[in-house]
């Protein structure tokens, strides 16, 4: 049988490297395009010298390429707007799409509008046409949709990590939604490729900051699901740190019980809701976990700990950026919509240290 043929536009950033070394392990997969502006017509190994004689393609440049008959599938691996403005062309030439940005996070223009304006002043979707019948990319909640889609919008790195720590406890009506605090913590790479001051070395390196308080982009769409989980409107407390790492999530998640929740029956009900979840790890009774545990993986570990003292719970939630927080879950997410096993070409192990 051939094998998927895909196109990673977009693979010059860090989102796009992350595609090619997972799909490189993928025996299903054929990368037949990679397209970026930086790199254009030189190998992409001297792009990225540590994949020197495992992939000997050069990058496409993204302006004028053609995907006609180039491939099956497409990885936008680009900021908000590319991939809604391409959308229409590789939909009409036969492709399934994930999108990286928050292009098709969303199911309706005004969702969509009111996530951008956070994000960098308001814009109209160029094809909202195209909204409804995208989905969600998260298999643990949302895997019979995705199977059946042609669009799928691939989560931002904090909101999956702190969607999947609420998600038992949310659909399980066991939380004053209103007292929920989510305090995350990210590595430098979540930025992106782009140079920024605040990122260089002599500012990072021995510091941490607060950013966007209240305000980040990814609160959209964490209380977006919150409210299709619960039924309620929601509005909750955010906060984002950068913390002198390359790659990495720890979002520590606090949820104030409803009076009638019984905390220890919630944690039981997060090991059953993931159990059979390839990469959701759950752990319980102080059990403790780290970044060692996740990086350079695609899986989620939760540690879910019941505060009787305050009746509350506690969910740390650490998953890689780059991997469960970007490539990783995409291609978790490509699987699943070629009906192949979650799993392929994701085998890889944690490093340590």
């Amino acid at each position: 049988m051939s094998k998927t043929k895909v196109v990673i536009y977009g693979a010059g950033g860090y989102g796009g490297v992350g595609l090619v070394e997972n799909l490189l392990l993928h025996p299903e997969v054929e990368i037949s395009a990679l397209v970026s502006r930086e790199g254009a017509g030189s190998s992409y190994a001297k792009l990225y010298p540590h994949l020197k004689g495992l992939i000997d393609l050069e990058v496409e440049n993204a302006e004028g390429f053609n995907p006609t008959n180039r491939g099956d599938f497409v990885f936008f691996s680009t900021p908000d707007g590319v991939g809604q403005t391409l959308a229409p062309t590789y939909l009409a030439a036969g492709y399934k799409i994930i999108d990286f940005s928050g292009d098709f996070r969303f199911n309706n223009p005004s969702l969509f509008k009111a996530y951008s304006a956070w994000q960098q002043g308001e814009m109209d979707h160029l094809c909202p046409q195209f909204l409804e019948q995208a989905v969600y990319g998260s298999p643990e909640w949302n895997r019979k949709a995705i199977s059946q889609a042609s669009i799928v919008g691939n989560p931002g790195c904090m909101a999956i990590s702190c969607l999947l720590a609420l998600y038992p406890a949310v659909i399980n009506k066991a939380c004053l939604l209103e007292h929920t605090v989510l305090n995350v913590k990210t590595g430098i790479s979540g930025a992106g490729k782009k140079l920024n001051p605040n990122f260089h070395f002599p500012a990072a390196d021995g510091n941490m900051f607060a950013y966007k308080i209240g305000q980040h982009q990814h609160l959209y769409e964490i209380e977006q699901h919150l409210e299709y989980w619960s039924g309620e409107k929601v509005a909750i407390n955010f906060t984002p740190h950068v913390v002198p790492l390359t790659r990495g999530i720890l979002s520590t998640c606090t949820l104030k019980l409803k009076p009638e929740t019984d905390g220890k029956t919630l944690v039981q009900h997060y090991q059953e809701c993931y159990q059979d979840e390839p990469f959701v790890d759950v752990e319980t009774k102080g059990a403790k976990i780290e970044l060692s545990q996740v990086r350079g993986t695609n899986l989620c570990k939760l540690s879910v700990n019941y505060i009787a003292r305050t009746h509350s719970l506690i969910v740390n939630s650490i998953i890689d950026n780059l991997q469960k927080g970007q490539s990783g879950n995409a291609v978790q997410v490509m699987n699943a919509m070629l009906n192949f096993p979650e799993t392929t070409g994701l085998g890889t192990i944690p490093r340590y240290p």
